[in-house]
C-alpha cells in the first residue's frame, strides 16, 4: 500500500503538507523517502484548510508509519504518527469523520481503526484505490465464508434438535405401549405415534403429509405423547 500511496503525484500545497510530516517520521521506506525528498524542495507553509490537503495528510500519516491487516481476530488499520503529531493527527482523522482508538506502545501513541467500513473509507480518502479493491475483495470473501459457516452450523443444530426430539418421541411411545396407556389415548394421537415408529427419521412436514394434516397438529400430538409418558 505504501508504494501505491507514494506514486500519487501531489500538488504544491500537498507537497508542503508532506514536507512538514514525512521528514519527522522515524522509519520510512524507499518510496516514502523519495517522496519526502521531493516534497522538501517546495517552499511555503503547510495548511490543512483544504480537503485535498487533509487527505494528503492522511496519506502522509500512513506513509510515516501505518499498516493494515485482516487477521482471524478482525480488521485493523494502525497509524503511528511522528513525534509531536499525535494530537493533530487525531484531530484531522476526527474532522474527516473517523473515530480512532488510541493506545501507547513503546512510548508512542498509536491510532487504530477496527471497523471494516472505516478502514475502507480511510483507504478511499488516502487515494489507495488498488489496496481498497483488494481489501473489499477479501472482505466480501470473508463475509461470504462466515455466512456459509453460520448457515451450516445452524442446519447442524436444527438437525441435532430434530434427532433428539424424534428419539424422545419414540421412547415415549414405547413407554406408553408397555404401560397400556397408549391404547387409552385418542385415535389421532395413536396414529401420530404409529407414524413416528414407522418413520423415525421423518420430519414433521413428512409426518403431516402421511397423516394428511398440518405440522402444528402433528407437533401437538407428539408433545402430548411425551408429556403423558413423563407422568
Amino acid at each position: 500500500m505504501k508504494a501505491e500511496l507514494a506514486r500519487v503525484r501531489p500538488a504544491d500545497c500537498d507537497r508542503r503538507v508532506l514536507a512538514a510530516l514525512l521528514p519527522r517520521a522515524k522509519h520510512l521506506g524507499a518510496p516514502a523517502r523519495r517522496l519526502a525528498h521531493a516534497a522538501e524542495l517546495v517552499g511555503g507553509r503547510a495548511s490543512l484548510r483544504r480537503e485535498c490537503c487533509r487527505r494528503t495528510y492522511l496519506r502522509g500519516l500512513f506513509l510515516a508509519g501505518g499498516s493494515v491487516s485482516a487477521g482471524p481476530s478482525g480488521y485493523l488499520l494502525e497509524l503511528r504518527p511522528p513525534r509531536g503529531e499525535a494530537t493533530r493527527s487525531r484531530a484531522v482523522l476526527e474532522r474527516e469523520g473517523f473515530a480512532p482508538r488510541a493506545r501507547v506502545r513503546r512510548g508512542r501513541q498509536v491510532l487504530m481503526l477496527r471497523a471494516a467500513d472505516e478502514i475502507a473509507s480511510f483507504l478511499r480518502h488516502a487515494g489507495a484505490g488498488e489496496t481498497l479493491l483488494r481489501f473489499e475483495t477479501r472482505r466480501v470473501s470473508r463475509e461470504m465464508r462466515g455466512r456459509t459457516n453460520a448457515s451450516v452450523n445452524a442446519d447442524a443444530a436444527n438437525l441435532a434438535r430434530a434427532v433428539r426430539a424424534a428419539r424422545d418421541q419414540i421412547e415415549a411411545v414405547h413407554a406408553l405401549a408397555e404401560s397400556g396407556r397408549l391404547a387409552r389415548m385418542p385415535l389421532e394421537v395413536r396414529a401420530a405415534a404409529a407414524a413416528r415408529l414407522r418413520a423415525p427419521e421423518a420430519t414433521l412436514s413428512e409426518l403431516a403429509a402421511r397423516l394428511e394434516t398440518t405440522k402444528w397438529v402433528v407437533r401437538q400430538r407428539l408433545r402430548r405423547l411425551t408429556r403423558e409418558a413423563a407422568r
